[in-house]
């Protein structure tokens, strides 16, 4: 009945961004959005845990006094990743950034079972300059490649800056927003083990058109161009 949301509303001239709660059936027709995190910093990226008790979210909080505001015009990172209590609002940090090179670690992500985040982040680098790649308004940088992490699911306190984590994805383009299927991949009844265990099968992507000349194939979970693989 909640819904958790990043805004600018108190954010000043400067547009910085903190962390709201509302009531989502009465909404703000009828009730006030509750500030559950201030600072002149950027908190963004939130999402409830499966059993509801913690938030997860990214944030610059923690980036060095003496950190630019702007990195040649870009944003000058500093994003790490953090839990919060629902409850009593507690925050610990689960994966900082690389403050030697202003990292990035953005878009969390609870898997289904409460256990693990996935995240999007430059914890390797990024295999190409940044500046050698288009230069989008809503990215100036490359996040980089899809990283995940093992969490305790009941002592939020044990999470704070764990070290381990396993790489997914090795790219030189911009990875951004991930998530979780529902279903083991491990099941032989799963829906896209019975699409990928006949011989020969190529499955349609339900994202190719007709006529639009692509040939497309499976690869894991994901439907992707030929011509791009």
């Amino acid at each position: 009945t909640k819904l958790v949301f990043r805004s600018t509303r108190n954010g000043g001239h400067k547009k910085y961004k903190n962390l709201y709660m509302m009531d989502a059936e009465i909404g703000e027709d009828g009730g006030e959005a509750e500030r559950i995190t201030e600072g002149d910093w950027i908190d963004t990226h939130c999402q409830w845990s499966p059993d509801r008790d913690w938030i997860v979210f990214s944030s610059n909080r923690d980036k060095p006094a003496d950190a630019p505001e702007r990195d040649h015009g870009m944003d000058p990172g500093y994003f790490a990743v953090y839990l919060m209590n629902a409850i009593d609002r507690s925050v610990v940090r689960v994966i900082r950034s690389g403050y030697d090179f202003s990292g990035h670690v953005n878009h969390p992500v609870f898997s289904p079972d409460g256990r693990s985040i996935v995240v999007t982040a430059d914890l390797a680098a990024v295999s190409a300059d940044p500046m050698s790649l288009p230069l989008l308004l809503h990215s100036q940088r490359p996040y980089g490649d899809i990283f995940t992490v093992d969490i305790d699911p009941d002592d939020m306190e044990k999470n704070q800056d764990v070290e381990e984590f396993a790489r997914v994805t090795h790219s030189r383009y911009e990875n951004a927003t991930p998530d979780w299927t529902v279903f083991s991949t491990h099941d032989p009844h799963a829906q896209w083990n019975l699409l990928v265990m006949e011989e020969n099968y190529t499955p349609s992507c339900p994202y190719a058109h007709h006529d639009g000349g692509e040939s497309w194939h499976m690869t894991g979970q994901m439907c992707i161009p030929k011509r791009v693989c």
